[in-house]
C-alpha cells in the first residue's frame, strides 16, 4: 500500500468519525427534546415513544461500535499495521479498504467467517 493510499483512509475515517459524532449530537438533542416532551405532555403514545426510544438506542450503540472500529482503524495506521488482515495476515485489497476503510479481515477470510456462522445455524 503507497503512503498517499494510507493518507486518503485516514482522512476518510477522520471524515467518518466527525459524520457520525455529529449524529450521535443531533441524536442526543432529539432524546432530551423526546424527554422533554414526555415530562410537558403526559398524552404522548406510549407505543409511538418506547419505538423512539428503541430506535435513538439502536443507532447509538451501532454508531458507538462502528466509532470505535474508526478509531482502531486510526491507531493501527499509526501503529503501521493498517490493511492487514487479522486472520491470514494478507494485505486487505485496496478497493475492500475503500468501501470499508474499518475492515480487520479480507474478503476470503470474512467469506469464511460467514460460512462458517451459517454452518452453526
Amino acid at each position: 500500500m503507497t503512503r498517499e493510499f494510507i493518507d486518503e483512509m485516514k482522512e476518510a475515517l477522520k471524515a467518518e468519525k466527525n459524520a457520525i459524532l455529529d449524529k450521535l449530537a443531533r441524536q442526543d438533542s432529539d432524546f432530551k427534546d423526546l424527554v422533554s416532551a414526555k415530562t410537558i405532555n403526559d398524552s404522548i403514545d406510549s407505543v409511538t415513544e418506547e419505538l423512539a426510544f428503541s430506535k435513538i438506542q439502536f443507532t447509538a450503540v451501532h454508531d458507538y461500535n462502528k466509532l470505535q472500529a474508526i478509531n482502531n482503524a486510526i491507531s493501527r495506521i499509526h501503529n503501521k499495521q493498517y490493511g492487514y488482515c487479522f486472520q491470514c495476515g494478507k494485505e486487505i485489497p485496496e478497493n475492500r479498504l475503500r468501501a470499508i476503510p474499518y475492515a480487520v479481515v479480507c474478503v476470503e477470510c470474512k467469506n469464511n467467517q460467514e460460512k462458517e456462522t451459517f454452518r452453526r445455524r
